[in-house]
């Protein structure tokens, strides 16, 4: 076993690093040239800009990390990587187990792409044209299915269910759906501020992205809680490849 600094210091640092490719994806994938039409960033150079474009979501990546890796464990949020890191032996990982993730995580995909289809009426979004850029899914499947995970599952809804620890010390399920829920929201509606910046947020617009999101959100969450860290990740990782994998073939 590893001296209690090492465990807690080897996942966080690991875990940091694996996020960290997530924002680097997310700054190179960023279009400067719109982002200075919106006149909210100051005049500098597009190093300095994708810089600061990544520091709040890095700051909270790194408070997602600390608060899984220190409290996880404590109420029964599970990190296989993690655990490895520490130094303990947990059972081989679940690849049958994270097969099914990854099932849940591609159908799920292709649900939010048909319901998007009924707000499709109402919601006039900017036409792309030629087939999806897979180098911007790549790009989406780093951020999305390793840093957001890290920020709002292990981190948020983590700290969520510790919380209501203090008051239930028991731990009931309804604590753990309450957190995942609270998590899948403001997953949601940290996606409004991209779409803002495509189109007005009218009450539709909102209800379609808050909601489409947090349903992916609840599934997440529900791996999370459930299955492990990991199998939120294989199954966020599946519903890029859905969104991809279906507007390339439509």
């Amino acid at each position: 076993m590893r001296p209690q600094s090492a465990r807690i210091f080897v996942p966080f640092f690991v875990w940091v690093f694996l996020g960290s490719l997530g924002l680097v994806a997310l700054a190179l994938g960023q279009d400067i040239d719109a982002l200075r039409e919106l006149d909210a960033f100051p005049d500098v150079s597009d190093h300095v800009l994708r810089a600061l474009i990544v520091v709040q979501p890095f700051i909270l990546l790194v408070a997602g990390i600390g608060a899984g890796v220190a409290l996880g464990e404590r109420v029964g949020l599970r990190s296989w990587v993690t655990a490895r890191l520490r130094g303990d032996l947990p059972p081989l990982v679940d690849v049958s187990g994270l097969a099914l993730a990854a099932v849940v995580g591609f159908g799920t995909g292709a649900v939010v792409v048909v319901l998007d289809r009924v707000f499709a009426p109402w919601i006039r979004l900017p036409s792309v044209a030629g087939l999806p850029d897979m180098s911007a899914a790549l790009r989406a499947i780093r951020y999305g299915g390793i840093t957001e995970e890290l920020m709002l599952r292990y981190g948020l809804m983590t700290f969520l269910v510790w919380v209501g620890a203090k008051v239930w010390t028991t731990l009931p399920p309804g604590l753990y759906f309450g957190a995942l829920l609270v998590s899948a929201v403001l997953f949601g509606a940290g996606h409004l501020p991209a779409m803002a910046a495509l189109i007005p947020l009218t009450p539709v617009v909102i209800l379609r992205t808050v909601g489409l999101t947090a349903l992916l959100g609840l599934v997440f969450g529900w791996l999370f809680w459930r299955r492990g860290l990991e199998h939120a990740m294989v199954a966020h990782i599946a519903t890029h490849l859905a969104f991809w994998s279906i507007s390339a073939g439509l």
